[in-house]
């Protein structure tokens, strides 16, 4: 083969059928131009916008870009697309056929195309024959991430505060039943305060004993020291623990709140860097490249036909 190129001269070859590659030429430029217009490829038009994320979370390893992609890529969103500009009928896909909801979502992924960008932004493509549509699309997308990124996020929330909900609960319980023992202790044995109690019978005490009272005089503070005596401790230990229950009570509570507010909070998870428009110009095809491309390759062609013929003759 090698030997077989070396024994012709090309240039010859081009030189003496010139006219006949020029009129592969301008039959090719010429058939190319006719059969890359509107009549037979419908023209697409290209809506972009740039986002980076906001007020998301990431899972795992996952950066907030990275996160946000998942959310592009969603089936949700895709769902909601789907069902927003009735994308099947636009498409003219019958999804009832077989494999109809495949192509359907080839489609989708053909037409709308997100990805990241080097600045750890994402960029949105949308082609469509509608440039107003392209635009409303990409407009769309972004809004139905946002609306999903606060649904995923409120499914954390609303877990976060069933979770504190639920120890709210208990120690609500804890503290009744400490409550109910304390009261008891307040009712039947007149306990308050140890502390403070503890210091006024031993005043009473003194005070009987120097004023030499009778022994009635002393049963009533009697009474209460043998109370404090013999519940005193209950009343140390319930009391010491009510406090500390409350306190853990109230922090449960400050995060249940701030929980609450999460959970009920409008947020946006995308902030738009450069916003779509409907294009003025067709971004599909290419039609330059389509006529270089069939010009190049009849051309080309062309002459190795002729190289083979003028070989053949020889």
């Amino acid at each position: 083969m090698k030997t077989f190129f070396q024994n012709l001269d090309l240039f010859k070859v081009a030189s003496r059928r010139k006219l006949h590659l020029g009129a592969v030429f301008v039959s090719a430029w010429i058939l190319a131009t006719v059969f890359s217009s509107d009549l037979f490829i419908t023209p697409k038009y290209r809506s972009t916008a740039h986002v980076y994320p906001v007020n998301i979370i990431p899972y795992s390893m996952e950066t907030p870009t990275e996160q946000l992609l998942q959310l592009f890529s969603s089936a949700d969103v895709r769902a909601m697309m789907v069902r927003k500009f009735r994308l099947a009928d636009h498409y003219g896909i019958d999804t009832a056929e077989t494999n109809g909801r495949t192509r359907l979502y080839l489609k989708y992924e053909e037409n709308i195309v997100v990805k990241k960008t080097e600045y750890e932004s994402v960029k949105i493509d949308v082609l469509d024959e509608d440039p107003r549509i392209a635009s409303e699309m990409v407009n769309e997308l972004i809004h139905f991430v946002d609306v999903k990124a606060r649904l995923v996020q409120r499914e954390k929330t609303a877990e976060v505060v069933k979770i504190y909900s639920d120890q709210l609960s208990y120690k609500r319980r804890q503290l009744d039943s400490i409550d109910k023992v304390l009261g008891d202790l307040r009712v039947r044995y007149g306990l308050l305060d140890y502390k403070s109690q503890s210091k006024e019978v031993t005043k009473s005490f003194l005070k009987l004993a120097s004023n030499n009272s009778s022994l009635s005089q002393y049963r009533g503070v009697d009474t209460l020291y043998r109370h404090l005596q013999h519940k005193g401790g209950d009343l140390i230990a319930l009391s010491s623990q009510y406090k500390s229950l409350l306190d853990d009570y109230n922090l449960i509570k400050t995060s249940y709140d701030q929980a609450v507010i999460d959970l009920n909070k409008e947020l946006t998870y995308t902030n738009v860097i450069s916003r779509p428009y409907p294009s003025d110009s067709k971004a599909y095809p290419v039609r330059w490249v389509i006529v270089l491309i069939s010009v190049f390759s009849a051309t080309l062609l062309a002459l190795v036909v002729f190289v083979v013929a003028d070989r053949n003759k020889h």
